[in-house]
């Protein structure tokens, strides 16, 4: 073995690498990005939740909330707020609380118990479950100190719920997140380094010097690519609901029409992301910049509502967010049209956005 010749040929990596100054930006750039938006996810503590309290009338309902709030105030990132007894489900729906505890207009706690009632949200499971058990600890562990300590026990809560019910696991709730993030990742990747072999191997520049037109020539492209981006979306959402069999209360067809409208979009950012890149390696290394940032502040892994004020405002920018949102009212909540429509026409001008963009970066030049 030389180790001249091996010298030789690590040195030429070396150049190749110093001469692509946007490879090597990337490279060191883009685990930054990621790791800053890591710190502020990571360090903003936002993941508690809001249990409303609908409390008797009298000087019993004051005490009960009092000492409700006395006792959540040890429990990190429990929030204890008043409801009133007609805006229940408004307040479930707008997201001001995420449990509600209602007791009894006329409840007496000297008297034997009535039934106190826990409604929840139900579209998320996790945290109905933590509200349920920490209900319960509530109502059989309070101190019982005054005459209005309230003398219930597990057994006299009755639990309903606004969305879903006891049935939704996990697995529906994360299932509407995943087939947004699956159809708009693996379309963006398809088609980006499908179109860069485009350019590279010269296809483009013959066809923008045969008789097609620039128009035709980009929608000949997008419907090609789309085709088969509507072909993965369909599978993808058949999958989950009949092999999975993931709960949904909504209407199929209109998961599907979101869907699509997201895959279009991530088609058309998929040419338009290939006339940034000179190779494969390329379009892997903007994932971290496209992607990642979206995925990390869509709602995947972190509510929307509980993120840093910053990273709010840019999270309602990307629409992975409004497509993640959408799925989640249709799938768990049975929301129709009516209800989705803004974030609906979000992501129909993002796509519509990005179909522009893709047909300004095709340039005759070669990158």
């Amino acid at each position: 073995m030389s180790s001249r010749r091996v010298l030789a040929l690590a040195l030429r990596i070396i150049r190749q690498f110093a001469r692509d100054r946007r490879s090597l930006a990337l490279l060191f750039l883009a685990p930054l990005l990621v790791m800053t938006l890591l710190n502020f996810l990571l360090g903003s503590g936002g993941s508690g939740f809001t249990l409303g309290v609908v409390s008797p009338s009298g000087p019993a309902g004051e005490a009960i909330l009092t000492q409700l709030s006395s006792r959540l105030s040890n429990q990190a990132g429990v929030t204890v707020k008043a409801i009133s007894r007609d805006g229940v489900d408004t307040a479930l729906k707008n997201g001001d609380a995420d449990g509600v505890l209602i007791f009894p207009a006329s409840y007496d706690p000297t008297t034997s118990p009535a039934s106190i009632t826990l409604r929840l949200d139900g579209s998320k499971p996790g945290e109905a479950q933590q509200i349920r058990a920490l209900v319960s600890q509530l109502l059989t562990g309070l101190p019982g100190a005054q005459a209005v300590t309230p003398p219930a026990s597990s057994d006299s809560l009755t639990v309903s719920y606004l969305y879903g019910g006891p049935q939704y696991t996990q697995t529906d709730a994360l299932a509407p997140l995943f087939v947004a993030l699956f159809a708009f990742f693996f379309v963006f990747l398809l088609t980006s380094v499908s179109f860069l072999r485009e350019r590279s191997q010269g296809t483009i520049e013959r066809l923008m010097v045969s008789p097609l037109s620039k128009t035709e020539l980009v929608l000949g492209y997008v419907l090609g690519f789309t085709l088969f981006a509507m072909l993965q979306s369909l599978i993808i959402l058949l999958f989950v609901v009949y092999v999975l069999r993931v709960h949904y209360a909504g209407n199929l067809g209109l998961i599907f029409l979101m869907t699509l409208a997201l895959t279009i979009g991530a088609v058309n950012m998929g040419i338009f992301a290939s006339a940034f890149a000179r190779n494969e390696l390329q379009v892997i290394q903007l994932i971290p910049v496209l992607l990642v940032p979206q995925i990390l502040l869509g709602g995947l892994f972190f509510p929307v509502a509980t993120l840093p004020v910053v990273l709010k405002q840019l999270a309602y920018v990307f629409p992975l967010t409004y497509a993640n949102n959408a799925l989640r009212d249709v799938m768990l909540k049975g929301f129709g049209l009516g209800d989705i429509w803004p974030d609906l026409v979000f992501v129909a001008g993002f796509a519509a956005v990005m179909v522009l963009a893709a047909a300004l970066s095709m340039r005759q030049e070669r990158l």
